[in-house]
């Protein structure tokens, strides 16, 4: 039954992907220019790379773009280094464990591509690119990517990253204006590829390069919303409506200011992430006694588990993914069979000690979930 679950997801998760670099949930002009300039080589894919291509590539890029090849398909990586670069890219969605990955999924040009970079990496040093040395950063990866234009990552920030998977609160939209009330209840179409009638809609979304505009209004269907979603449209449309006298926010207006709209600070201030962890800190420091034993045996064990859920663990309970998905910083995608304690890091491990002994004491059965 596992191994069909597994088998399941990896058909589902291939499919996803190559729907999303096949263009199919792609659109015209800005989306697509901006969809391509997160890649080291856009066409990698579809085309025979030369040497001249390649010859102004520095060491660590070349290996990085060797391995994008293989992030395309869904591929996780034993690097942490590796890890945490594609996590950061919009389009990677790693979901397909290495022993899993078949080489089969790549196609002539890509195999050919593969063969190049490689023979470049090591031909620039002898065993190629070091992953994983202490101080690595990304920044010479991006200064080849973007040069010397400004990046500001911040521009593909929602302005409610889980308003599919929650429902909003007034604590959620507490100052927050018209126009930002319009443009987070617009966002809730935009994820499922709706374009706009108004031009102020359009040129926002346009500076989003996780949107996909390929729906026209006409035939877009709100069967696709969720409940959450649902609920949350006519929660930020009542909001809004009681913010203009019954009127809503009035787009395309002249001098309109698409950068007027930020993101919501419930979503990004460090104090309130800080307090959406039991313990936001157990990644990098020992817990001590004083802070666990006056706990509750259900505290206990979701903050033990908090950890695990950090590193993007997915759990068999139901009730722990009821509890991380509510959590912004959740993003599950590592199947419990795949998933290796080889990611903790000595703090970790000795904070799952330390909380399992509790949860142990206060329970020799541990605490049950659903």
């Amino acid at each position: 039954m596992k191994k069909d679950r597994k088998k399941m997801w990896q058909v589902v998760c291939l499919f996803v992907l190559s729907m999303i670099l096949s263009g199919a949930f792609g659109a015209m002009g800005a989306e697509a220019d901006a969809k391509a300039y997160e890649f080291i080589i856009p066409d990698v894919d579809i085309e025979y790379l030369s040497s001249a291509d390649i010859q102004d590539m520095p060491l660590q890029v070349v290996c990085y773009a060797k391995n994008e090849i293989y992030a395309r398909h869904g591929r996780m990586f034993q690097s942490q280094e590796l890890t945490n670069y594609f996590e950061e890219q919009l389009w990677y969605y790693g979901c397909i464990s290495p022993s899993e990955f078949s080489s089969s999924v790549l196609n002539v040009y890509e195999t050919a591509n593969i063969k190049l970079l490689s023979d470049r990496e090591s031909a620039l040093r002898s065993g190629g690119y070091v992953l994983d040395q202490p101080g690595y950063d990304f920044s010479a990866v991006y200064q080849y990517i973007y040069g010397n234009i400004s990046y500001e990552v911040q521009n593909d920030y929602y302005v409610f990253p889980d308003s599919d998977a929650r429902y909003l609160s007034n604590a959620d939209i507490s100052g927050m204006s018209a126009q930002e009330l319009c443009y987070g209840k617009n966002e809730i179409y935009a994820r499922h590829g709706r374009t706009f009638r108004s031009r102020e809609l359009t040129d926002y979304f346009a500076t989003k390069t996780w949107y996909y505009g390929s729906i026209a209004p006409a035939d877009f269907n709100s069967a696709v919303f969720n409940t959450y979603e649902n609920t949350n449209i006519k929660f930020l449309t009542d909001a809004e409506n009681a913010l203009t006298g019954g009127a809503g926010y009035v787009l395309d207006q002249p001098g309109y200011d698409i950068y007027a709209v930020g993101i919501s600070d419930y979503y990004y201030d460090d104090d309130r992430l800080e307090n959406d962890f039991i313990f936001y800190d157990s990644d990098t420091r020992y817990l001590t006694d004083e802070e666990v034993k006056g706990l509750s045996l259900q505290v206990v064990c979701y903050a033990k588990n908090e950890i695990y859920a950090r590193r993007g663990r997915i759990f068999d309970s139901q009730e722990l993914n009821d509890y991380f998905y509510s959590k912004p910083w959740y993003y599950g995608r590592i199947l419990p069979e795949d998933f290796s304690s080889d990611v903790f890091n000595k703090y970790e491990l000795a904070n799952i000690t330390l909380l399992d002994g509790y949860e142990r004491a206060l329970d020799p059965n541990g605490y049950q979930l659903y």
